[in-house]
């Protein structure tokens, strides 16, 4: 039957009834991507042939259900995102991958140190300890293994204090490796004050940070068993079990750290995240109430009180935490940012796109309100009538990545506008090209989700057109 269809599509490209046979035997062989291909034909192909009674909203019934391409989806993607999690462990997973995973943006590896309370005294540690030049000439006069430990550390938080977080990653992964290799303890006991679990501590969250997680969790381990009333570490060792999908042991490191210090903020902060996680919003406002109980300028906690209230559709608790975090940091970003997402809910995308603007300018290295501009602009019809201005969303978007490549929403969209406007395959093309570069930076199976499921129905849509002999997928 096979070669019967294929004999009739060779002399007509375009007959229907031979294609739609040709997808019940691929269907029936679960040869599922190829399937794909032959409903994206037919799709093409109708819209092709119906394209103004489309454009004139005249109803007309497609040879394929959209539920058919759903159901092929749903068979294909699962297998996909296995197949590319295998080659980015390969690639990146921990002791054993070919490659060292980058460090996330500047703006996200902030977020995640000063949601920790002991930021601000690092901070001022690092700028007591010496300029970089004064730390580096130390280092090179350095005499013993000990005193070179010492300097990484301070060398690496000043790095980190200058916001030259690779550099600091390197510092303080040359400090771990020389107490690595100290198989007696000599340089070990020889070190001054807390220097040991500092280091330990410091590797812990550049390795959770490039999602090393076993080389996170076994730094912050040997530092909880040499600190065991430290409840800041079992809070970070518990955001590393979060991230591993472990989440009752998460739950559990919290209940500790809590027992240890009931006043300790960055425990109920975090645990607050793995509540919403859980979709347990009364627990996370009962968390984040008592945070800021404790410390009433907790700028985070209040956003985060913000975003439970949006989640539970309580707009005016939304507004009312969001003016409050406003005066803790009338110039912070992420409050203009959620600010722009409340009134995005309402649909005052005017005033949405000025407070998303807004945080751009706070802080231009904030991927978030990049991507939410461009979905105002998408939303919001140009004054004179006529489409919204897709070139617009597409430049912001483009800045989304520039600024934070591992940022995959950004991805996602821009592929999705980008096919909008393709006026040939080429375009299509280099739409399959960014998600690949949007897949190499993924970390899970959920990250990958979405960029695999736009990439598989884009190649199809190419290879689909191909077959056809067409050069555009836009049927506009």
């Amino acid at each position: 039957y096979s070669s019967d269809c294929e004999a009739i599509l060779e002399m007509d490209l375009t007959h229907t009834k031979a294609r739609t046979r040709k997808l019940r035997i691929l269907e029936s062989l679960n040869r599922h991507s190829e399937a794909l291909v032959e409903v994206c034909a037919l799709q093409l192909k109708f819209m092709q042939d119906n394209r103004d009674k489309l454009r004139l909203g005249i109803p007309v019934t497609p040879p394929v259900p959209q539920s058919k391409i759903e159901q092929l989806m749903a068979l294909i993607v699962p297998n996909e995102v296995e197949k590319m999690l295998q080659k980015i462990n390969a690639k990146f997973g921990g002791e054993n991958g070919s490659q060292e995973r980058p460090l996330p943006s500047c703006h996200t590896i902030l977020q995640l140190l000063q949601s920790f309370s002991g930021y601000n005294a690092w901070m001022s540690k690092a700028a007591k300890d010496g300029s970089l030049d004064s730390l580096t000439s130390k280092l090179s006069g350095a005499k013993s293994e000990e005193e070179k430990v010492e300097l990484l550390l301070k060398r690496g938080r000043r790095y980190a204090y200058h916001r030259m977080f690779d550099e600091c990653k390197n510092d303080f992964e040359s400090a771990y490796q020389i107490l690595e290799n100290d198989e007696d303890n000599k340089v070990k006991n020889a070190l001054h004050g807390d220097t040991y679990p500092r280091v330990l501590e410091w590797v812990g969250m550049c390795r959770h940070l490039r999602y090393d997680l076993d080389g996170a969790l076994k730094c912050y381990e040997t530092c909880a068993d040499m600190e065991p009333i430290n409840a800041e570490i079992l809070v970070k060792c518990a955001g590393v079990k979060m991230d591993a999908g472990k989440l009752e042991e998460a739950m559990k490191l919290f209940k500790t750290a809590l027992e240890l210090d009931p006043t300790a903020v960055d425990a109920l902060l975090h645990r607050a995240n793995l509540y919403m996680l859980q979709n347990k919003a009364k627990e996370a406002k009962a968390d984040l109430e008592l945070c800021l109980e404790l410390r009433p300028d907790h700028l985070l906690a209040r956003l985060r009180l913000a975003t439970v209230h949006m989640a539970t559709e309580d707009l005016e608790g939304a507004k009312r935490n969001l003016e409050m975090a406003a005066e803790i940091d009338p110039d912070s970003s992420e409050v203009h940012s959620y600010r722009g997402e409340l009134h995005f809910a309402q649909g005052e995308f005017v005033e949405a796109k000025a407070e998303f603007d807004r945080a751009i300018t706070c802080d231009a290295g904030n991927p978030t309100p990049y991507v939410n501009a461009a979905l105002t602009v998408m939303n919001t019809q140009p004054d004179g009538g006529g489409p919204p201005d897709i070139p617009e969303s597409i430049r912001l978007l483009e800045k989304a990545i520039e600024v934070d490549p591992q940022f995959q929403t950004a991805y996602v969209h821009l592929g999705q506008f980008k096919l909008s406007t393709a006026t040939d395959l080429t375009t299509a093309k280099e739409v399959v090209a960014l998600y690949d570069k949007g897949l190499d930076y993924c970390r899970t199976a959920d990250e990958l989700k979405d960029i695999v499921s736009m990439r598989i129905l884009t190649v199809a849509q190419v290879d689909a057109a191909a077959m056809l002999k067409m050069d555009t997928l836009n049927m506009q």
